[in-house]
């Protein structure tokens, strides 16, 4: 047996020889068309030009990460799955028909169990063929709506989420549905939509930046006038506060009463071991005025003197 395979082989050894290498030489050439690599968080749609019944159970294959062998003669399409990003300058015009431009940023991720649906409708170039159509259309239809003082001041977010509602509506047939919508037809998942710049007609801009500066003056003028008024306010409560303390504690002053009080301060600073000076009242009633003039040495009291310096 083994020298009839031998005899077999010597005889057809050329064309064995030939086959083999003609098998190597279309592998080499046809190499990256029969074998693919699906890197990490990408994925890929196989259709088959020529569908085999006993192979293919369908026109288009899903494929996951990892090396896959197909047919020379099928297409291979591959869609990266992570989170994309693009940024896209668009020509808009304001309610009052200014033109000018805005920068608009958005990011999205393909739903991986959808690949063939977006492979058939769209295809790997649906950033250019849907999203950047599909945004503009939106942005220019909303932007429309407002004015162009409103759009660089305080309407961004607003129009921001308008657009964001707009693009993921229902209403419109574009496959692309919010964060969180069903896997039933949705091909793309639009995460936000961010007007990243917007750039006005330099004297525009100019006007609007002039009026804003005059509206913080206003505002710091009304409130230098509502502090001005309200400690107006303050200062007559206070003055009110004083003139009825005053009301109800003048009866009860009288001249025995202030002469007293008089004694007692007197008294305390005569307790002090300083040196002091002692000016008498002039006056029948007149209290002693006791004067620090030295420290460290120590006097008698002369509360009551009747006259004199110590």
């Amino acid at each position: 047996m083994k020298n009839y395979l031998y005899g077999v082989f010597m005889r057809f050894r050329y064309g064995f020889i030939f086959t083999v290498m003609l098998l190597l030489f279309l592998l080499i050439v046809l190499w990256h068309r029969v074998v693919h690599v699906v890197p990490a968080g990408h994925g890929a749609v196989v259709w088959h030009s020529i569908q085999l019944p006993l192979i293919h159970d369908t026109q288009n294959d899903l494929v996951t990460e990892g090396v896959r062998i197909t047919w020379p003669w099928d297409k291979f399409y591959l869609y990266d799955e992570r989170l994309m990003d693009h940024t896209e300058t668009y020509q808009v015009v304001s309610q009052e028909g200014l033109h000018f431009e805005i920068d608009m940023t958005f990011r999205w991720k393909v739903v991986p169990m959808n690949l063939i649906i977006l492979n058939q409708t769209v295809g790997s170039s649906y950033l250019k063929n849907m999203l950047i159509p599909e945004i503009g259309s939106v942005l220019r239809e909303t932007v429309a709506n407002y004015p162009a003082e409103a759009l660089y001041t305080t309407a961004r977010n607003e129009v921001q989420a308008g657009i964001y509602d707009e693009i993921t509506s229902d209403s419109l047939p574009n496959h692309i549905g919010t964060r969180t919508s069903p896997n039933s037809d949705v091909t793309i998942r639009l995460q936000d939509t961010l007007m990243t710049s917007i750039r006005l007609p330099q004297s525009l801009k100019d006007a609007i930046e002039r009026k804003l500066a005059e509206a913080e003056l206003l505002a710091q003028f009304e409130f230098t006038v509502e502090r001005e008024r309200l400690e107006s306010i303050r200062k007559q409560i206070e003055a009110e506060g004083i003139r009825n303390f005053q009301e109800t504690v003048a009866p009860a002053i009288t001249d025995s009463y202030l002469q007293w009080r008089g004694i007692e301060a007197t008294l305390e600073l005569a307790k002090s071991n300083n040196s002091k000076v002692v000016v008498i009242g002039n006056s029948a009633n007149g209290l002693p005025l006791i004067l620090d003039t030295q420290e460290g040495r120590q006097v008698p009291e002369a509360a009551g003197a009747s006259g004199g310096v110590n």
